[in-house]
């Protein structure tokens, strides 16, 4: 499988380095090629950095320093079989450097080290024992008002940021577009939702057979696909946020582009209620949030609705933890939310 993957990355991209976990070899031949390593170093381990869908992302470990590469490919990671745009790497490169000059932006992400689009590449800050915060939705645990600080703050200066010519990443917002707006509310979908949890195909019957929702969220969906001018992270959930210490990190930018800021919103809103947040986390977004010009707040109640039922019945899955009739519940009260 790996060696038909790597012919075909080779096939679609021109490029000869397909880097992949455990293979020192390859990875130190590639460093050595882009002259990164110095003089004597040696690569001791590539190991994965986490759960990553989209992209793989290694842990590369030399004699002597850390770092992060990150290598994206014409398809989804995880989904060999599901295309998606391998220059998605090089719009995390340039989200970068769109925060680079704001030092609160910046101080809350990992440094770019190197980024070589060639082969679609990016050497980032190895953060250290960081995790991504996913465990909010199987736990007791959830965001904290300082954590949640932090992120609303990182949201109020990333949007007000109106850099010049970012690229518009419509061919990652398609693929997000379809299996936000689109994917979950059809019946001929293929989602294998009973595997996924008891239950949960006759759960969503009903919104796959609803005119009337689907009416709805083809006009979000064209919200989200329209060219905005605010930089917005583009999946700014809990999985996209680290904590190493008490300090929050955001990572993989590489769904941001040019757009409403209401969306990053909705999703983070969204995620907050998956995770059955205290009602005084939600009421923060009001509090902690410096909305830009002509934010409007009910079109970020609507994008989070429609996440939340993405998440329950797409097949972007969550760890969550809820019960069948917690997930009924759920799909209810966004339904009567956009509809």
């Amino acid at each position: 499988m790996k060696n038909k993957l790597s012919q075909r990355f080779t096939q679609e991209t021109g490029s000869h380095h397909y880097l992949t976990a455990g293979d020192v070899e390859e990875v130190t031949h590639y460093l050595n090629e882009r002259a990164y390593l110095i003089p004597g170093e040696e690569v001791t381990t590539a190991e994965p950095a986490g759960e990553s869908n989209m992209n793989v992302a290694l842990r590369v470990t030399t004699t002597r320093r850390k770092f992060i590469l990150k290598q994206s490919r014409p398809w989804v990671a995880k989904f060999p079989e599901l295309a998606a745009p391998v220059e998605r790497v090089l719009i995390e490169r340039d989200f970068h450097q769109a925060i680079v000059n704001d030092r609160f932006l910046s101080s809350h992400m990992p440094e770019l080290l190197r980024a070589d689009p060639e082969n679609y590449v990016l050497l980032l800050e190895d953060l250290g024992q960081a995790s991504d915060m996913r465990f909010v939705y199987s736990s007791d645990a959830s965001l904290t008002r300082t954590q949640l600080s932090t992120l609303l703050r990182f949201a109020s200066e990333l949007h007000h940021l109106r850099p010049v010519d970012f690229p518009n990443n419509q061919g990652l917002k398609r693929l997000n577009h379809a299996h936000i707006f689109d994917l979950p509310f059809r019946p001929d979908n293929g989602f294998p939702l009973d595997a996924i949890y008891p239950g949960l195909a006759a759960a969503a019957l009903p919104f796959q057979h609803d005119d009337a929702l689907r009416d709805v969220t083809a006009e979000l969906g064209k919200e989200y696909l329209a060219t905005g001018d605010r930089l917005i992270h583009g999946d700014f959930y809990p999985g996209s946020f680290l904590t190493v210490d008490d300090t929050v990190f955001v990572i993989d930018t590489e769904f941001a582009y040019l757009g409403r800021p209401e969306f990053d919103i909705g999703v983070l809103m969204a995620h907050l209620l998956l995770s059955r947040a205290p009602e005084k986390r939600i009421l923060q977004i009001d509090s902690h949030y410096e909305k830009p010009a002509k934010f409007d707040v009910e079109l970020a109640r609507k994008f989070c609705y429609v996440e939340i039922m993405r998440r329950i019945i797409g097949i972007a899955q969550l760890p969550i933890s809820l019960t069948l009739d917690e997930r009924k519940r759920l799909l209810e009260r966004a339904r009567a939310g956009l509809v």
